[in-house]
């Protein structure tokens, strides 16, 4: 998906909840406007009958609980269970001859619930009114508010959902991004040992090459080189793949770091050489032994050295040691190369994920070395740590349970 489409998307969804939730708010309105409008007609048919029922049967003083009994069946008879405050006001005197709630006066006087009243019996110098007063219980505001509160609440739970579903779908394309490099460096990584394996064997084959010691030894170096190389690369991924699973487990028993550090030494010898460069190894540790996985702790060493050699563009120079403090045991794998700038330090330890190499074209690698190194590491409940600048190299230090 194209950055413009997305944001395209992004507006119209944006759009989209806003005028939600404004025509939601305005529906909401009408219907208080409806619902007020119908109250008001309610009301004003049950009083109707008050005044009615007053004109006929009662016959002098009004002012007792006989009026609020009476409002308060009426009301109920058109479905408004409520109990408002009553009073019997005079027009010509300006007071209340009667209030059901002494203190609501001020309320009453401009309640707009006010019906002309003239009782049967009684003269009175001015015209009277019954007038009510509906207090508004919390009840009542929190059924005005819940249309509005629900629509704005679905608005969210949408706008989640679509932020969580954009983020998935970047996520996706990131991934199937990453795969299909992958599935690009793996095929080329593979590719060139095997074919320097197959001129090799065309090299061997001659009769000269053959019957020259020297050379034969030296194309048997460049074979041995190559299937070691391609056969870390197999490993790699084939591990990495297995240490998804929940059922993975190590196998855990006393191993020799320096002595392992010396093979995987050995098998860059070649490479090292070629390249006019140099490996020193610091092995002090003592005692040099660890409980740790013999192939697991191999390979994680064999992965920091060969990752320091792809991005030294020069003639590499690797540094190896090992030690101890404070209960750990330590192995550093140091490099002279192009160095890993603060903002890829986060990314280095994701699965494909490759650092670039600015104007070094000719590094290999498929992205997942790094990534398998600190599963491996996670195993051993041990940690991981860099520290590097640009153009100064980068020092890979492992920790682990000493």
């Amino acid at each position: 998906m194209k950055r413009w489409f997305r944001g395209f998307i992004i507006s119209i969804f944006a759009l989209a909840a806003v005028s939600l939730v404004v025509i939601q708010f305005l529906q909401t309105r009408r219907t208080f406007s409806v619902n007020d409008n119908m109250f008001s007609v309610s009301v004003s048919t049950a009083m109707d009958e008050v005044i009615r029922q007053l004109g006929v049967e009662m016959q002098g003083d009004i002012r007792n609980q006989a009026l609020d009994s009476l409002i308060a069946e009426e009301l109920l008879m058109v479905g408004i269970d409520l109990h408002p405050a009553v009073g019997l006001y005079d027009g010509s005197q300006g007071s209340f001859l009667y209030s059901s709630d002494p203190g609501m006066e001020d309320m009453l006087e401009v309640s707009p619930y006010r019906y002309s009243f003239s009782p049967a019996g009684v003269t009175a110098s001015g015209q009277l009114f019954i007038i009510l007063a509906f207090k508004r219980s919390l009840l009542t505001i929190i059924d005005s508010s819940l249309y509005l509160y629900m629509s704005i609440f679905l608005v969210l739970i949408i706008a989640a959902m679509f932020i969580v579903s954009m983020r998935t779908l970047n996520n996706q394309r990131k991934l199937d991004r990453m795969k299909n490099e992958f599935i690009g460096n793996m095929t080329h990584e593979i590719k060139t040992p095997i074919s320097t394996i197959s001129l090799a064997c065309e090299m061997l084959q001659d009769n000269g090459v053959a019957q020259d010691e020297a050379m034969r030894s030296n194309f048997v170096g460049i074979i041995a080189d190559e299937n070691q190389r391609m056969r870390i690369l197999v490993e790699t991924i084939l591990q990495s793949s297995k240490m998804a699973s929940k059922n993975f487990a190590l196998t855990l028993r006393e191993i020799d770091v320096n002595a392992i550090v010396g093979k995987v030494v050995q098998s860059f010898l070649i490479t090292i050489k070629n390249r006019g460069g140099r490996i020193e190894t610091r092995l002090d540790a003592e005692p040099p032994t660890v409980l740790a996985d013999e192939l697991h702790l191999t390979n994680l060493i064999y992965n920091l050295v060969d990752n320091g050699i792809k991005y030294s563009p020069g003639a590499p120079h690797i540094i190896i040691s090992t030690s101890r403090a404070d209960g750990k045991f330590i192995i550093s794998v140091r490099d002279h190369g192009i160095g890993i700038s603060k903002q890829e330090q986060k990314h280095v330890f994701e699965k494909f994920y490759r650092v670039s190499t600015g104007n070094v074209h000719d590094v290999k690698g498929f992205g997942i070395g790094l990534s398998y190194v600190a599963q491996v590491v996670h195993l051993h409940h041990g940690s991981i740590s860099i520290e590097s600048e640009p153009g100064n190299g980068s020092t890979f230090t492992v920790s682990l349970i000493g």
